[in-house]
């Protein structure tokens, strides 16, 4: 019988399969907290519970319910929880219910994203195991009173309480 590898030493990658996506398949519902430490991850069925890793991307019938916290996000499917990553694609037809933290934000015509967003240089930085992504409200008392739109504080009218921040976020595509 082959001896088993020492459960102390860390996993190594396997010969030749670099660059493969650990695929969580159509059908397939996995419940608790997912780790996958720097690798690339294909979800097309179900997560419940936060997902950390290097590189994630939600298939058009995949479905994370929690926080997740990677190098990179691409939407196609549904997210509800929170995002944070250096790089966020969300696809036209992704839905995402929660705060997105980014370095680079894209939003094709057509997703949908109910939340707030932040942009921050270096994202992952604040983030821990699991960390949920926290945006910041820049309040209104910390921009000009006057700007080139008038005497109105932002392009959107006189600011309020409710106000909030949004940057770094680019559409793209063409509308039928």
């Amino acid at each position: 019988m082959p001896a088993l590898p020492d459960p102390i030493q860390p996993r190594r990658p396997a010969p030749g399969r670099a660059g493969i996506a650990s695929i969580i398949a159509n059908g397939v519902k996995i419940t608790g907290t997912i780790d996958a430490d720097g690798a690339e991850l294909q979800v097309d069925g179900e997560i419940e519970g936060n997902v950390r890793g290097g590189s994630l991307t939600v298939g058009d019938t995949g479905m994370v319910k929690g926080d997740v916290v990677s190098e990179s996000v691409t939407v196609h499917g549904r997210v509800e929880g929170s995002v944070r990553a250096r790089k966020v694609m969300l696809a036209r037809n992704a839905h995402v219910l929660g705060d997105i933290v980014h370095q680079s934000l894209s939003v094709e015509m057509g997703a949908v994203f109910e939340g707030q967003c932040r942009y921050l240089q270096d994202p992952l930085s604040q983030a821990g195991p699991g960390a949920p992504a926290t945006p910041q409200i820049v309040s209104p008392q910390e921009r000009p009173a006057a700007s080139a739109f008038g005497n109105q504080g932002s392009v959107f009218g006189e600011p309020s309480n409710d106000d909030r921040m949004v940057s770094g976020v680019i559409v793209t595509g063409a509308s039928n």
